[in-house]
């Protein structure tokens, strides 16, 4: 009977660990003052969201994850202070935004997208790599997002198409022309804006 109760008591023990690892996860993943800062995003009152933008930015890393989150809700004005946030928390920000451009929530890869586009060429690496070595989804949003950065991109693009023997030739290539048919087409918008 003595031996039974002493296999027990470790396997409580390991149990009681692993339950409490499960908690502090979940507790960190649902922060409730970043939450609150989170529901402040959706806020009517222009100052309140511009209090919680510069909140989460101070929150930094803890911040990015559910700071993403808000990109699946369709909410144009949260999202929008959510890109903001993560625009300003930078470098913690990159490896995420480009794991959400493979999400099968179209709202979270296309905020993404424009998120990691502002950033510009902090984020252009990671984009090729993914055209390199992606899924369908995630090769078309860095695509996509490679083409919203444009001319800045260029020079890396330019570089893996005459470096990298692995790189997808075909890919690089129509990112590149594409970056300069935009670019072509902005100047003639805005030739066409200055003449009228």
């Amino acid at each position: 009977m003595k031996a039974k109760n002493i296999h027990i008591i470790p396997i409580v023990i390991l149990a009681a660990l692993v339950l409490s690892a499960a908690c502090t996860g979940t507790q960190e993943q649902t922060n409730p003052e970043i939450s609150g800062y989170i529901e402040d995003l959706y806020s009517d009152n222009v100052e309140t969201q511009k209090t919680a933008i510069k909140e989460l930015i101070n929150k930094g890393q803890t911040a990015v994850e559910p700071l993403i989150g808000v990109f699946s809700s369709g909410d144009q004005l949260a999202s929008t202070g959510a890109a903001t946030a993560l625009i300003y928390i930078g470098e913690p920000s990159i490896e995420p935004l480009i794991n959400s451009l493979g999400s099968s929530d179209q709202l979270e890869n296309e905020w993404a997208s424009i998120t990691l586009a502002a950033m510009g060429t902090r984020a252009i690496p990671e984009l090729i790599e993914i055209i390199n070595t992606g899924s369908g989804t995630e090769k078309e949003q860095a695509a996509i997002t490679l083409i919203r950065i444009g001319e800045p991109a260029l020079p890396l693009l330019n570089l893996e198409l005459n470096t990298n023997p692995d790189a997808d030739q075909a890919e690089i290539t129509s990112i590149i022309q594409s970056v300069y048919a935009t670019q072509g087409l902005r100047e003639r918008l805005e030739n066409t804006t200055e003449s009228a």
